[in-house]
């Protein structure tokens, strides 16, 4: 069965080097217009990832390079692709709707003006960091060693609330995850993150931590990486119940992580209407499918960005 789908999380910008392949169905990768289109894709999440060999400057730039190309991609077939930028945005006008995000803050070099610059540019979510460390925060990889929000990190947090940009908790250890939601006046959301408690992967939202994002008007959003997920579909299906169990079915959504990982358990793009059969199969409701596949992302972003 097929339902509209909106995905918060893929590296499609990033891992390809020609965007003008993504326009057609392409035989290696996850993602595509083709594929996602076929899948019900009508909301798409894309991050300009900066590998963390990249700092100060150099992170600058190769953000700003891949944000560049984003732009002309998405110029070139407006026919196709429109980029979000505001609540409006987010209407179906039949073409696929993209949001920038920033995967890891490490472009932003601590600096509030440097998100202004991006927000213009088109940024409307951010990741906080990817695993390691950064001027504003420590992500999941530094370990039992890892401090928390910097405090630039707590400026950007309510820099980004101000513009209209979406806090992204995903990738962060735990201590700067609590301090975010200490310093954070609106809701945040994790853009790829499973549950601990099924899957003990530091990548994965402790029980605790999901229902704090959910009691703040938050969305856990439940990737397909399979070190996070399990053995396969089944076990994905039991991180959605859990997650109702644990948060309630308006507090899901999808983060696929197509062309960041490898051998997700849905397996490209054009397979969200088997993982919508497979929750159908497990006696999950057509509401609560429509509330976990768009619904509740776009009732989060409707929140979130700028009127326009």
């Amino acid at each position: 069965m097929k339902v509209a789908v909106f995905d918060a999380h893929n590296d499609a910008l990033t891992h390809r080097d020609d965007l003008d392949e993504l326009v057609q169905r392409c035989s290696d990768g996850h993602w595509d217009l083709v594929r996602f289109a076929e899948g019900g894709g009508r909301w798409q999440i894309a991050a300009i990832f900066t590998p963390p060999k990249f700092v100060g400057i150099e992170a600058l730039a190769y953000a700003l390079h891949h944000l560049e190309r984003a732009w002309e991609w998405a110029q070139r077939h407006r026919d196709k692709v429109r980029l979000i930028l505001s609540r409006r945005d987010l209407n179906d006008d039949g073409r696929i709707g993209i949001l920038l995000s920033l995967e890891g803050a490490s472009p932003l070099m601590g600096r509030v003006e440097f998100l202004r610059l991006f927000f213009r540019l088109g940024i409307r979510c951010l990741t906080l960091t990817w695993n390691h460390r950064n001027e504003l925060a420590d992500g999941v990889g530094v370990g039992e060693a890892a401090g928390g929000l910097t405090e630039a990190g707590k400026a950007i947090v309510a820099e980004c609330e101000r513009l209209g940009i979406a806090v992204d908790v995903s990738h962060l250890s735990e201590r700067s995850f609590w301090d975010v939601m200490q310093v954070a006046r609106k809701p945040v959301f994790a853009s790829h993150s499973n549950f601990r408690a099924l899957c003990d992967h530091p990548r994965n939202l402790t029980d605790e931590q999901a229902k704090a994002i959910a009691q703040r008007g938050g969305i856990i959003c439940l990737t397909f990486v399979p070190t996070f997920v399990g053995s396969g579909l089944s076990d994905w299906v039991r991180h959605y119940r859990h997650g109702v169990q644990l948060v309630g079915e308006k507090a899901l959504g999808l983060g696929s992580d197509f062309d960041g990982c490898t051998n997700p358990v849905v397996p490209d793009a054009a397979g969200f209407p088997q993982l919508a059969a497979a929750l159908r199969e497990a006696g999950i409701s057509r509401p609560a499918l429509r509330q976990l596949f768009h619904a509740n992302l776009l009732r989060y972003f409707r929140r979130i960005l700028p009127a326009g």
